[in-house]
């Protein structure tokens, strides 16, 4: 699974509820997302609980026609959390 693009993997978890498959995209992109959750919040607990919903809210989204839409919102909406957080 670490071969695949997000794309190929929320799809996979998508169209065939593979479990690797998400699990694969939280393990690439959980890191960043608590970061720039911990610097927007500046509380941990604050922070998992941002995680988790951000990773919630993707999973929900997946199975959506406008799936590749979902994903480039989401990066760009991390990528804007991570570097607002950095001012």
């Amino acid at each position: 699974m670490q071969l695949l693009d997000d794309g190929k993997l929320l799809s996979e978890y998508a169209t065939r509820h593979s479990e690797e498959a998400f699990a694969t995209l939280v393990e690439r992109h959980v890191s960043l997302v608590y970061s720039a959750a911990l610097r927007q919040a500046r509380d941990p607990h604050l922070a998992e609980e941002v995680t988790q919903a951000v990773f919630i809210i993707l999973a929900r989204k997946a199975g959506s026609p406008r799936q590749k839409t979902i994903l480039s919102r989401w990066r760009v909406l991390i990528a804007g959390l991570n570097k607002s957080g950095t001012k």
